[in-house]
């Protein structure tokens, strides 16, 4: 009888065990999923970082010019792949993978799940199936190492941002009509805008747009187009050096042919 009395007690205690094991980690599972769910409406960049002889193949995520996600693939062995998820660009929560012992038949495929507090590891469960038990230093070393490599990831993926933001502002877009294409020194594209003004660009590094008009430019002239064009500082040898010019970048034709 009193073996039958106990049953629910106990159940209740591994119920009561479970939830509270579960409730320090619901914030760090609640950022996981609202910032996978919003992935596809956050700003998507992407850079390098070295630490010989480690080579990191980054992607990021930001979000209010803040970074929110950063998946790291490393050149090391094992195909090993890192997932940060931050709060106020910090590790919150960490997922990796790795193959353990990548060259046999049958490679072990070893998962890691890190939580952080206060900018320590407080929780960390993994797969490996002869991992031992980690102890307090073990936790100390590896939140150091994430740390650390999380806060370079940051400094990389932001220089990549804020370069795409400053070269995306420096780019601007006019409509016109194409009136030629003259040849001196340098190539330059000749249009005139809505206003009626002739408007004249460099033709140093334009994409391929730009680039098979140069062959047959009378097959384009009166045609209505919108340029994508940016001012730039650049080395005119002709001109006595360093000045500030207007070059075209891309080309769309509007309209009918």
């Amino acid at each position: 009888m009193k073996t039958v009395a106990l049953l629910p007690a106990l159940a209740f205690l591994a119920f009561s065990a479970i939830a509270e094991a579960q409730s320090d980690t619901a914030h760090h599972r609640a950022v996981y999923k609202q910032i996978n769910e919003n992935e596809a409406s956050l700003k998507k960049v992407s850079g390098k970082y070295k630490d010989e002889p480690l080579e990191f193949t980054l992607t990021g995520w930001m979000e209010d010019g803040k970074l929110v996600k950063i998946v790291a693939k490393s050149n090391e062995d094992g195909a090993g792949v890192e997932e940060f998820y931050l709060e106020d660009e910090a590790p919150l929560f960490v997922f990796s993978s790795y193959f353990k012992n990548h060259l046999s038949k049958t490679p072990e495929r070893v998962e890691n799940r890190l939580y952080f507090k206060d900018g320590d590891i407080f929780k960390w469960l993994t797969t490996e199936k002869d991992a031992g038990v980690l102890h307090g230093e073990d936790y100390v070393s590896e939140g150091e190492r994430l740390t650390s490599n999380c806060a370079a990831f940051v400094t990389v993926l932001k220089k990549k941002g804020s370069a795409a933001a400053s070269n995306a502002q420096a780019m601007q877009v006019l409509e016109g009509v194409f009136v030629g294409i003259e040849e001196g020194d340098y190539f330059h594209w000749n249009m005139r805008n809505s206003a009626g003004e002739d408007v004249s660009f460099f033709m140093l590094q334009p994409d391929a747009s730009v680039e098979k008009v140069i062959a047959s430019p009378e097959k384009f002239i009166g045609r209505k187009c919108q340029v994508t064009w940016k001012k730039s500082t650049e080395n005119i040898p002709e001109a006595g050096g360093k000045m500030e010019i207007e070059q075209i970048i891309s080309v769309q034709w509007l309209g009918k042919k």
